[in-house]
């Protein structure tokens, strides 16, 4: 498994739900579940006060910071804990965090993605059998870079 990201290297505004949880992007799903479980403890409004007492140093600095915290922990959670929603994201996470160049393995169009209807997103079928999946929000008139959710391999999609 890989080392686990700090949660202080990142601004909570860029934090990853990975960073969220304390864990690594490989982590499994009980990896995952016990580091939510464990965080929601320390830091769920209603459990503080158990948990943590007030001479305790805690890594956040107020009742408003810990809950913030805490919101970004189960919105972790939610997103992690389901296959899909996970791929989806893990999809979006590469686009956001990566910008160099990459070994372009394919030079695609949007025409070439697919339509999930029901979770709303588009993809296209790797050779390996991962998918690419367009991250949300993508402008009709940008080109981006997607990695593989399953291998290593690169895309690049144009505009039109």
């Amino acid at each position: 498994m890989s080392q686990r990201h700090s949660a202080e290297s990142t601004s909570s505004s860029e934090m990853s739900h990975y960073q969220a949880l304390n864990v690594a992007p490989d982590a499994t799903l009980e990896e995952i579940r016990r580091s939510y479980q464990s965080l929601a403890l320390r830091f769920h409004p209603d459990k503080v006060s158990r948990a943590q007492p007030k001479d305790v140093e805690s890594d956040e600095d107020n009742d408003d910071d810990r809950g913030n915290r805490f919101i970004r922990i189960d919105e972790a959670w939610k997103v992690l804990r389901d296959e899909e929603a996970r791929r989806v994201y893990d999809a979006e996470l590469m686009q956001r965090t990566c910008r160099e160049e990459y070994f372009v393995n394919e030079v695609l169009r949007r025409a070439d993605f697919r339509h999930e209807k029901e979770e709303d997103y588009y993809y296209h079928t790797c050779r390996c059998g991962g998918l690419y999946v367009l991250p949300e929000g993508l402008g009709g008139d940008e080109s981006c870079y997607i990695g593989c959710d399953e291998c290593s391999l690169v895309v690049q999609v144009n505009a039109k």
